[in-house]
């Protein structure tokens, strides 16, 4: 359809040349002149080659313009590509700029939950007591974090004479397993001291420990029942039974017994062990302080703390 309009078109303009030579040539109004000028061969020639002209002056200004309607939309598509290219380009930017925000986010979120939760173990109470060479140090431990348990305490401490010289720095292992978060648990340091060691105060230099990651929903549950306390022999026996009412066995179990005086204050901790705690059953224990080097006064009351094995929580 398009080479009929081009024709045509071409048509038109050799016809309005015709005329317009015609016209410049003041035959219009002489007819017979145009009859005589036809059959002049000079003319007709004259007029093949003006049309001839003509026809390619038309033909190379619609070829031009055909050419400028392909390179427009050339450059278009050319442009249309650069800016999906330049939109990719920005998305893809974007995107790492939104990934590189996320991770400090989410750095900075981790890092206010570490502020929050307090990874520290701090003192709550703690009392001296000595015993012929022996010093002795008890006292309770808590776990400051909420997500995360204090597994292999350790304490190291100091010994001071009246001139606050250091006559020893020992680093100890408390009779406790672990602290679940949140919890406190007690502990007992006992030093042999020679004679001429005369100790006047103590500091307690550092609390080290492993942080491990800890659901909270897995603290076991017990119930401590039918407790008895005796004292014989300057040596105090607690006994009682523990029952699993939490939802795992247990291959092993250790009790922990802090023996209080008169007035609230630890004078020895003992330890006991139970084998195969099952799920909803009770095992008897029996913690005899006997075993302890130092001499030991009367408790008048005590306080059970049991740790199962942390690999089966």
């Amino acid at each position: 359809m398009k080479k009929w309009i081009i024709i045509l078109l071409i048509i038109d303009l050799t016809l309005a040349a015709i005329i317009y030579f015609l016209y410049k040539n003041d035959l219009l109004r002489d007819p017979a002149n145009i009859v005589k000028m036809i059959l002049d061969i000079e003319f007709i020639n004259n007029l093949k080659e003006k049309s001839k002209i003509l026809y390619l002056d038309v033909k190379n200004f619609i070829l031009n313009i055909l050419n400028l309607k392909i390179k427009e939309r050339s450059e278009s598509k050319t442009s249309d590509f650069k800016a999906d290219e330049t939109v990719q380009e920005k998305d893809k930017n974007d995107k790492g700029v939104l990934e590189k925000n996320k991770n400090k986010e989410e750095a900075t979120e981790q890092t206010e939950e570490e502020l929050i939760d307090k990874k520290e173990i701090e003192i709550e109470k703690i009392w001296e007591h000595r015993s012929g060479n022996y010093f002795c140090i008890f006292g309770f431990l808590k776990n400051m974090s909420s997500n995360y348990a204090a597994k292999d305490v350790s304490l190291s401490y100091s010994l001071f004479d009246s001139e606050e010289n250091t006559i020893l720095r020992t680093s100890k292992i408390p009779k406790l397993s672990y602290i679940l978060p949140e919890q406190s648990a007690p502990f007992s340091l006992i030093t042999e001291i020679s004679q001429d060691m005369k100790s006047k105060s103590y500091k307690v230099d550092s609390i080290n420990t492993t942080w491990i990651p800890f659901d909270n929903n897995k603290i076991p549950n017990f119930e401590v029942s039918n407790v008895a306390l005796t004292y014989h022999n300057s040596r105090n026996m607690a006994k009682g039974f523990v029952k699993n009412f939490s939802e795992n066995d247990f291959s092993r179990t250790k009790i922990v017994v802090a023996f209080y005086d008169d007035k609230d204050r630890i004078i020895v901790v003992g330890s006991d062990y139970l084998i195969n705690l099952i799920v909803g059953e009770s095992l008897p224990f029996i913690v005899d302080t006997g075993n302890l080097p130092y001499w030991q006064k009367r408790s008048s009351h005590i306080e059970v703390f049991i740790f199962p094995k942390f690999d089966e929580i």
